[in-house]
Order: C-alpha cells, then sequence, then structure tokens
C-alpha cells in the first residue's frame, strides 16, 4: 500500500498508516477529501491487494448508504433518526455551498448483502437484512491432500478471501439455500470444517443445525416438543434434546433480569459422533460500550417484562414542592419549602446527543460533536437492533455479563459494582486528580497541563463473562457461538475469534490432525484472554497486572497504617508518662488517631472487594476445568486411547490445583462403566497420541492459570489478615485507652469525695449550732419574757412554720419526682403564655423579625470581626505613621550630615540596604 502515500497531504503517512487493509479503509475515509476519493478508488485495480481494498471500500459505502436510507425512513421517531436530521442541519449551516459528493459507482463483484438496494419494501425487513448482512460468521477449513498427509489450511474457491479469514454474511449461513449457504455444502472425505456465530442467540443455533441437517428447524418451544406418533424424530431434534439444550438453560422467567440467562457449564455427548459443550470465559468492554448496550438492555428487556410494582418503582420520582411549618432550634415554628426528587442515582450513559449543550460550543464544534454521535449510532446499530428483535423472542439472545452480574444473578442493577470493579479503578482517571480550568488560570498556555492529558487518555474498562457454545458433529464440523464486543466499526486485536484465527495461521501444517484438535486450540484461546501476555494490548486491560498492583498498593497502606499506629501508640505512653501539664494536649490528639479505624476499614473493605472479584474468577476457572477435563475424557472415548486417564495423570502432578475428578461412593466412574464406542472412522495412532498430548498442554495450561489466581488470592488474604490483625490491635489499644480513663475518673471522683467529705464534716459541725441560733435567736416572748406587742410565744411560732415547711417540701418532692404533676403545670403554662402571646400584635411582630438564636449568633460574629478589624485597622495605620516618623527623621539627619548624597542613600534606603541604614544612623 506505499502507493497510497501520494494521496495523503500529510508528511507524516509512514508513522500513522500501514500496510493492511484496515489501514487503506481509514486512508481512505480519514484522509482524503471527497473530491479525492473517486481518482482513488479508481485506481485500485490490478494487484490482488488493491483489489481486496477496493472490495472492502465499496462494502463500506454501501453499508453507510443503507444505514442512512434507514436512518431517513426512521425520521424522528428513534434516536438515530433525530441524530441523522440534526447533524444534516448543522452540516447545511457550516457549509452553506455545494459539496462533492462520494463515489456513487460500485464494482461487479460486490455482494448482494452489501448492496444498498434493499430487496424488502417494509422497514423492518430492511433492517434486519442490514443487521444479518452487517454480522460476519467466519468459516475456516482444514483439508487433506492426500490419505497420508494430515490436514492442512484450505482456501474453499467459493468463499471471498483467504485461510483463515474467509467470511459470509450470517444472513447466508441460516438461509435454506443448498448452493449458497456452507453448512448444507457436503463435508468432503479429509476435511474439517469451522463455522463460528457472532452472538450467543438460541434461535440462530437452532436454525444453524437445522441447516447443516438440511432440515426443517423443529418447533422446540411450542406445546408439540415432541414428535407425534408416527412421525420420525429429526436428527435436529435428536441433537437438541431438553437435556441437552433448554433444560441447560438458566434465566427464562420473564420476572429475571436479562443477565440471568446463561447455558450452565455442561459437556455431554448427545449421540455418539457429536459432542456439545457450554463453558463460561472472561473477557472485557469498555464502560462506555456496556453502559449503552445496558441502556439497551433495560429498554428492551426489565421495562418489557417486569410486573407492574416494579416498572412503577423504577419510574422517576416528580418534582414536588411542599410547605410545611416546623419548629426551629428555638422552639418558634418557621416556614419551610421543600422539593423532593428522585432519590436514586442516576446510572444511565453520559451519551454523545444532538442535544448536548457544552460551554463555548461553535458551530464547527456542534458538527463534529453531532458527527461523532452518529458514528456511535452507526457503529452499534446492528448490536441495538438485535437486541430489540431476539431478546425477547423464544428462544431469546443471551447478553453479555458483567463480573458480578454472572454471580449476583438476583440483583437487578450492579451498575454500582461494576464501577467498583479493581479493572475500572485500575483504567478510569483518579478522581482526586481530575481538575478543569488548566487554561483558565493560565490564559497564555497553549496546551493542557500533563495530568489532564493523562486522564483524557484513559478509557475505563470493566471485565465481562461471556459464554462458549460448542459443537462437534460428525467428527469433522465444528460449530462456535460467543459474543463479540458492542459495536462493529474498531479494530480489535484482543477479540476471542481474531485470536483463534491468528493461532491458526501461526500453526504448525499437521497441528490440527482432527476436529478435536481444533477444538482443544479454540478451547484453549477462549481460557487464556487475560493470561496471554502475547497478545497485542490495545485497549485490552493487564487483569492480572491490575489485580497485583491494586493489592500492592493496598498492602504498602497496611504496612504504613502499621508504623502510623505503633508510633502514636509510643507517643501516647510518653505522653501519660510525661510530668508536664502541656503535654496531655498532644496525648488527646494522638489518642483519637488511635481511635479512629476509618482508614483500616477502608483498606479492608477494598481488600475484600479484590477477594470477591477473585473468588468470582476463579470459580470460572473452576468452571472450566470441569468442562475441558470432561471433554478430554469424551475424546478418550471416542478416540479408544490405549491409556484411560493419562491426560489426566500428568496434568494432576504438574499442577495441584487441578484434581482429578473422583467417582462418587457406590458409583464407579464413567470410563470404566462406560465401554468404548466403536466408531466408523479408525484414527491413526500417531494422532490419537497427538490429541493426548494437546490434551494434556490444555490442561497445564488452566492449571498454571488458576495457580495465578491462586497466588493473587493468597496474597489478597495475608493482607487482609493483617488489616484484621491491625483493627484488634486498635480495638485492644481502646481498652487500653478506656482503662486509663476509667482510672483518671476514679481518682478525679476520690478527689471530690474526699472534698465532699471536708464540707460534710464541716456541715455537721456547724448544722446544730445554726439550728440552736435561728431558734434561740428569735423573739419569743418564752426567751425574752416580755410581753410586748408583736411577740409570739413557741406555740404560735411553731403553728406555722410547721405546716409552711411541710407544704414546700411536698411540693418539691412532687415536682422532682412526679411526671404527672410536671405535665399538669406544663400544659396550663404553655396554654397561658400561648394565648397571652397570641391575644396581642407580639408574636406577629416577633415572626416578622426572623430572629433566632442562630441568627444572632451569625450577627454577634460579624459585629466582633468588625470590630476586629477596625482595631487592626487603627493599629496598622498608627504604625504607617510611626514609620512615616521615623523615615522623615532619617531624611533629615541624612541631609544635615551629606546633602550631596541624598538622593542615593534615600533610594538604598528604599531598596533594603540594610548597611547603608547603618551608616545612616
Amino acid at each position: 500500500m506505499a502507493e497510497f502515500i501520494k494521496y495523503c497531504k500529510g508528511n507524516t503517512y509512514n508513522d500513522i498508516h500501514g500496510s493492511s487493509v484496515e489501514e487503506g479503509l481509514l486512508h481512505f475515509f480519514g484522509c482524503l477529501k471527497f473530491s479525492d476519493r473517486a481518482e482513488f478508488l479508481g485506481s485500485l485495480q490490478g494487484t490482488e491487494a488493491k483489489n481486496k481494498l477496493r472490495l472492502r471500500i465499496t462494502g463500506e459505502l454501501a453499508r453507510t448508504a443503507k444505514l442512512r436510507e434507514i436512518f431517513e425512513a426512521e425520521g424522528l421517531n428513534t434516536e438515530s433518526g433525530k441524530l441523522l436530521k440534526s447533524f444534516q442541519a448543522t452540516l447545511t449551516q457550516r457549509f452553506p455551498g455545494p459539496r462533492s459528493q462520494a463515489p456513487q459507482e460500485l464494482p461487479q463483484n460486490v455482494p448482494a448483502s452489501q448492496d444498498p438496494t434493499s430487496r424488502s419494501e417494509n422497514l423492518e425487513d430492511k433492517i434486519m437484512e442490514a443487521v444479518l448482512g452487517d454480522l460476519r460468521a467466519n468459516v475456516i477449513y482444514f483439508k487433506k491432500k492426500s490419505k497420508e498427509h494430515p490436514p492442512a489450511p484450505y482456501d474453499h474457491p467459493e468463499l471471498e478471501d483467504t485461510f483463515p479469514n474467509q467470511r459470509v454474511p450470517l444472513s447466508l449461513l441460516l438461509e435454506e439455500n443448498p448452493e449458497r449457504n456452507p453448512l448444507m455444502w457436503k463435508c468432503e472425505e479429509g476435511m474439517i470444517r469451522y463455522f463460528h456465530i457472532p452472538a450467543n442467540n438460541m434461535s440462530w443455533i437452532e436454525e444453524a443445525i437445522a441447516r447443516y441437517y438440511n432440515e426443517k428447524k423443529p418447533d422446540l418451544h411450542g406445546p408439540y416438543r415432541k414428535p407425534r406418533q408416527g412421525v420420525q424424530e429429526s436428527k435436529t431434534r435428536m441433537l437438541l434434546r431438553p437435556q441437552f439444550w433448554l433444560g441447560l438453560y438458566h434465566g427464562d422467567r420473564p420476572d429475571l433480569p436479562t443477565h440471568t440467562r446463561h447455558m450452565h457449564h455442561e459437556n455431554t455427548v448427545p449421540k455418539p459422533k457429536n459432542l456439545m459443550l457450554f463453558m463460561p470465559y472472561l473477557h472485557w468492554e469498555t464502560d462506555r460500550r456496556r453502559l449503552k448496550s445496558a441502556e439497551i438492555l433495560k429498554r428492551h428487556g426489565l421495562a418489557k417484562w417486569s410486573p407492574f410494582s416494579d416498572v412503577v418503582g423504577n419510574a422517576a420520582d416528580p418534582v414536588v414542592e411542599t410547605t410545611m411549618d416546623r419548629e426551629n432550634s428555638d422552639g418558634l415554628l418557621e416556614n419551610i419549602t421543600t422539593r423532593n426528587r428522585s432519590r436514586r442515582p442516576s446510572t444511565s450513559l453520559a451519551k454523545i446527543t444532538h442535544q448536548s449543550k457544552p460551554q463555548r460550543q461553535t458551530l464547527l464544534g456542534r458538527l463534529l460533536l453531532k458527527a461523532a454521535a452518529l458514528f456511535e449510532a452507526m457503529d452499534g446499530f446492528a448490536d441495538e437492533k438485535l437486541v430489540e428483535k431476539h431478546l425477547s423472542k423464544k428462544p431469546p439472545l443471551h447478553p453479555r455479563r458483567t463480573l458480578d452480574q454472572s454471580y449476583y444473578w438476583t440483583l437487578k442493577d450492579t451498575c454500582s459494582r461494576d464501577r467498583d470493579q479493581v479493572v475500572y479503578r485500575g483504567t478510569a482517571p483518579n478522581p482526586k486528580l481530575l481538575h478543569f480550568g488548566c487554561k483558565k488560570d493560565d490564559p497564555k498556555r497553549d496546551k493542557a497541563c500533563s495530568q489532564c492529558t493523562e486522564n483524557v487518555k484513559k478509557v475505563p474498562r470493566v471485565v465481562m463473562v461471556d459464554q462458549l457454545w460448542m459443537w462437534i458433529l460428525d467428527e469433522n464440523t465444528v460449530i462456535t457461538s460467543f459474543p463479540k464486543r458492542w459495536g462493529r466499526n474498531k479494530p480489535d486485536p484482543s477479540a476471542v475469534q481474531k485470536c483463534i484465527r491468528t493461532r491458526l495461521r501461526a500453526a504448525r501444517v499437521d497441528e490440527v490432525r482432527c476436529a478435536y484438535d481444533l477444538a482443544m486450540i479454540i478451547l484453549d484461546q477462549v481460557s487464556r484472554v487475560f493470561f496471554d501476555r502475547t497478545q497485542p494490548t490495545d485497549l485490552q486491560p493487564q487483569v492480572i497486572d491490575s489485580f497485583a498492583n491494586a493489592i500492592g498498593k493496598v498492602t504498602h497502606k497496611q504496612t504504613i497504617a502499621f508504623d502510623h499506629f505503633w508510633e502514636c501508640t509510643r507517643l501516647v505512653s510518653k505522653g501519660y508518662n510525661s510530668r508536664d501539664e502541656t503535654a496531655f494536649t498532644s496525648v488527646k490528639k494522638w489518642q483519637d488517631t488511635l481511635l479512629d479505624i476509618n482508614p483500616e476499614g477502608d483498606l479492608l473493605r477494598e481488600i475484600k472487594d479484590i477477594l470477591d472479584e477473585l473468588f468470582i474468577m476463579t470459580l470460572i476457572k473452576t468452571q472450566q476445568e470441569t468442562v475441558i477435563r470432561t471433554f478430554v475424557k469424551n475424546c478418550q472415548r471416542l478416540q479408544n486411547w490405549d491409556n484411560p486417564g493419562d491426560a489426566d495423570n500428568r496434568s494432576d502432578k504438574s499442577s495441584p490445583m487441578l484434581s482429578p475428578i473422583k467417582p462418587k461412593q457406590g458409583r464407579m466412574s464413567s470410563l470404566t462403566t462406560v465401554p468404548y464406542l466403536t466408531l466408523d472412522q479408525q484414527y491413526d495412532p500417531e494422532d490419537v497420541n497427538w490429541t493426548k498430548i494437546c490434551a494434556r498442554e490444555l490442561l497445564d495450561n488452566l492449571g498454571d492459570q488458576v495457580l495465578e489466581l491462586q497466588s493473587l488470592k493468597n496474597a489478597a488474604e495475608n493482607t487482609s489478615v493483617a488489616l484484621k490483625d491491625l483493627l484488634a490491635l486498635k480495638q485492644q489499644q481502646a481498652g487500653v485507652v478506656e482503662a486509663r480513663e476509667s482510672v483518671k475518673q476514679g481518682e478525679e471522683s476520690l478527689r471530690q469525695g474526699r472534698s465532699i467529705m471536708l464540707f460534710t464534716i464541716i456541715t455537721i459541725v456547724f448544722l446544730p449550732m445554726s439550728f440552736f441560733t435561728g431558734v434561740f435567736g428569735m423573739n419569743a416572748t418564752n426567751l425574752t419574757g416580755s410581753n410586748a406587742p408583736g411577740l409570739y410565744n413557741w406555740g404560735d411560732i411553731f403553728r406555722f412554720m410547721v405546716p409552711i415547711s411541710a407544704f414546700i417540701i411536698t411540693c418539691s418532692l412532687l415536682l422532682a419526682f412526679s411526671k404527672l404533676v410536671r405535665a399538669f403545670l406544663s400544659f396550663w403554662f404553655n396554654i397561658g403564655w400561648a394565648w397571652l402571646i397570641t391575644s396581642t400584635p407580639a408574636y406577629i411582630r416577633w415572626r416578622e423579625t426572623h430572629l433566632n438564636s442562630k441568627k444572632l449568633a451569625e450577627e454577634e460574629t460579624k459585629i466582633v470581626n468588625r470590630m476586629k478589624k477596625k482595631a487592626l485597622q487603627v493599629e496598622f495605620q498608627r504604625k504607617e505613621e510611626e514609620m512615616a516618623r521615623q523615615e522623615a527623621m532619617l531624611k533629615e539627619e541624612a541631609m544635615r550630615q551629606n546633602p550631596t548624597s541624598l538622593q542615593g542613600r534615600i533610594g538604598g534606603l528604599v531598596d533594603g540596604d540594610v548597611e547603608m541604614g547603618v551608616r545612616l544612623r
């Protein structure tokens, strides 16, 4: 593709372009003007590479034209139609003049599925034709050149492209056409075929297997799940019996979320020459595309099948304004207006739409934003329509699941848990480092700061759990089905199907000798997505490294927390043992630090999340182990291996994590009870031995992966135990602090008790004296012996004193110990006080002042601050006047001493020359 450089205006073409078809496609749509595209397209003739690129470009133009036709037909009824209308209006506004058009001519060899002219007049049929034409099924062939040679890669002449990149439209693979459908072609002797369906759609699987056997698709979900009497059972129905198909389907109830749908991990032999398996595996997705898919699934799944109460509960709460009176801190009523909004946090996708209004948006900025939104809509069009059409169909589509959705399948919404994944936190920008306004703070800055540049480059990603569905039919045809990532127009080197094709391209000539060898290569590539460091990283997260880094960070913080704990303990002990009274202030501060368990609690929660995710990943690996072990044993039975269990024995010795599957008590192992099958095909001993070697390597690789996860889990558990020990030490330290405080309070209580005892003794001594002084100090006639008027005798005095004292004591006791008396008095007092203030305008006037304790405190603070500020200003003015007087005195003194150098001396004094000031003095 080096000759394409003359059409690129940049001088750095080799830095951004390569020699692949994808790079040439990028050059056509990204570098060339519309006026130059026709000339470039016309030059793509002569060589095979040019013809391939020309076919790819015309196919992409046809796809774009078809999507434009669909968006225009949908109009304002869909978001895509609205977006297209808005983009066209903005484009006309930005470029009002005539524009060059893209080349409309199509070569004669464009496949019919890529032709923009639709074969159907119905819009729904057009959409499904576009979806099925957009999705491609990979087809790979191996064929023996002769009986003595092993199967070698084979380029089928009826298919475009070469091994292993031959593909057909999915609509063609499901079409009942024996002449065009590769599934319905007869498999030649010595040939191995591999077909891949890019979605876990049960309906497509049933259709594909029916096409393989050249039969009608059976109705496995209707009232007649079994053939009627007298009707011979078809091979498709035999292969998809309930125990091998619908019986393994989990999550078929309509009240369950869509992410509960999955096939139970299993490997069985439905027919002597057939094998089938369902196995989960780990993959990844960007957070934005995951949110987009979750929004589409919620729109077409939960809201459609949930009960009415759940739908109402998921609806947004309206904004309601209410006015109410309540008591403030002073016991007065105040008028309050409240606005009730939805209390649930929004988890919807922050989409790029034509309604987005960023600040300082120019016309070109709006055009580019809408172009990006339109590209995103085109990119996910096929996936969105696939979900809309097949999610609620019977049999349904199985969507992708996140790591938490695969384990906590009863939760209806796991968005918060998904964004708490270790991989998400490791790939997303740190919220503490996010900041805006870099150019605003420094207008002369041309570029953003390095931190902003680094944050922009980060793409948050999450771990997903997908499923591999595989059928080996008649020992010569392999059919697989697993989902791809959301969207189409993107290079995806880390896609599982891409990894399988890369592995088959690099395989040795004799590495695939039978269908079971091909199946083992597929299983190996599927199970090692995150464990193969040799794959192109691209945006693929390094999951194992992310977990190791997360555990290392927590361990480092835990070590720092331990050191800080012992330092605080030392300082507290030193402060307690010190005789300095001022040391108790710092002791209190360090004591509060020792009693704070929030930092350790956050670390423990983080390490628990890591352990939880590692447990789920290990569980998935365990399920893979079960499926692969069963698959190896089934291969052993079908190929009549001489040494049963040989593939397991070596793996068990080399990998202690993969323990052999032991038979249950009372029932012998299937390998010993089930006799070997006698099949028509006889395998070469060398081929059987090679299959054994492949099985051993597959099990060994799986054992290494489990050991790697187990090592991470052990490191995380050690950190968790250390954090628990630290929390236990803090609890023990809290007990020590409490004991010290108790001793301190006990000593204080003892001192107070001694003081009270001293006062009690003094009171006891002087109480009789006070009593006798009060009694004998009365002017009673019995003491004075006088009968003067106004004097009383003892009897009259005690007749008044005793009842009054008894009444006062009784009332005091009632007020102290009777709730009824207090409530009765409070009732009448409050009613009387309320009647008094409401019968006069005093209450209204007080309400109009809006005074309360908080406002008075704020006003007090303002007045005090003004007074302090005024005092500081007066002091500052006084000091300025004093400095001015001193400067004037220095000037006068300098003038008297040396009038000629006055100016230089004053300048030196102003500049802060200390030595000159000393000489002036």
